[in-house]
């Protein structure tokens, strides 16, 4: 497979690795109803269904699609993958609803030095910024956090590293900042997937990426979801994207509401839940979101699913939502 191939050079020879470069990727989009059991179902709690999109690809290095950015007029996406890649393109809509992608491309993540990430180096998970000017992008295993000079570099930027807490080392391997989020003041919002404080809140932070400083924060557990990701809304507020998935529980996601308010220290994050689904609903594992506003002032939600490069047993989903306040 060639995703195999180019592990295999790059592992042989540092020039073959750094010869990876943007390419067309071929997806096809399928649209699908909200729900298994009622087709014609519009609402999940405060979400308002407007499309989902089931993507495929015949290339093998498409999927593990973990992070998403939408384009500030909806015509634009970014995603990245947790095996080292970008992924852009165009969004497609109708009467409101979204229909479809095209122009896609699958390009490398780079380091400082313009060599593409591979291996533990590439486990990326959270995605935030804007396409119109730096993105950020926060990685498992190696656990760090990259800015990119989108808008100037593309495909082609190469990364500054971000100070974090120290902490942040000890996070466990496959559970470090899973959730990245930019705030309006500049800061960054990052929360863990699995790294629990002595009360068994998640621990995060909001980073300021100019200054390298960091404020402790937690977020309390709902049982049995783990965070996936985390946007501002336009008013201020965050939504949280959380997932469940195993075997024994089957696959659901839920989504919180947090006052802008709330983001401190002094006590656990909570929130409220606006929205949940389970196995009835036609999702997967949930875990890249991302928000803007559309002409009409309305909150666009989207969520994005990671198939773990699974196609025979998941699927890559990307849905939807207009958020009903």
């Amino acid at each position: 497979m060639r995703r195999a191939w180019i592990l295999a050079l790059c592992l042989a020879s540092a020039t073959a690795c750094a010869e990876e470069t943007a390419r067309p990727l071929e997806i096809n989009a399928k649209s699908l109803p909200l729900a298994y059991t009622d087709r014609d179902a519009t609402t999940l709690g405060k979400l308002r269904h407007r499309g989902t999109l089931k993507l495929t690809s015949p290339d093998s290095e498409f999927g593990g699609l973990s992070g998403f950015i939408v384009s500030a007029d909806g015509t634009r996406f970014l995603a990245i993958t947790d095996a080292s890649h970008w992924l852009t393109g165009e969004l497609k809509y109708a009467n409101g609803r979204l229909v479809g992608i095209s122009g896609t491309t699958i390009a490398p993540l780079r380091d400082k030095a313009g060599t593409p990430l591979s291996g533990k180096a590439g486990d990326a998970e959270g995605l935030t910024g804007s396409l119109d000017g730096d993105v950020y992008v926060s990685f498992e295993r190696d656990h760090r956090i990259l800015k990119y000079p989108f808008a100037s570099k593309g495909l082609d930027a190469r990364p500054q590293q971000v100070k974090t807490p120290a902490d942040l080392a000890g996070a466990p391997v496959n559970g470090g900042l899973e959730a990245l989020g930019a705030l309006k003041d500049g800061n960054l919002l990052a929360l863990t997937e699995y790294m629990k404080d002595d009360a068994g809140n998640f621990r995060g932070w909001i980073i300021d990426p100019g200054k390298g400083t960091a404020q402790p924060l937690a977020l309390a557990p709902r049982k049995p979801f783990a965070i996936t990701d985390v946007q501002q809304l336009p008013g201020g507020d965050v939504l949280t994207l959380e997932r469940r998935f195993s075997r024994s529980g089957g696959i659901g996601f839920s989504m919180r509401r947090i006052p802008a308010s709330d983001l401190k220290p002094e006590a656990p994050i909570k929130g409220t839940v606006i929205a949940e689904a389970g196995m009835d609903y036609v999702i997967d594992n949930m875990e890249g979101l991302s928000v803007r506003n559309d002409q009409n002032g309305k909150t666009l939600v989207y969520i994005l699913s990671d198939n773990n490069f699974s196609g025979l047993f998941q699927q890559t989903l990307l849905m939807m939502f207009e958020l009903q306040d």
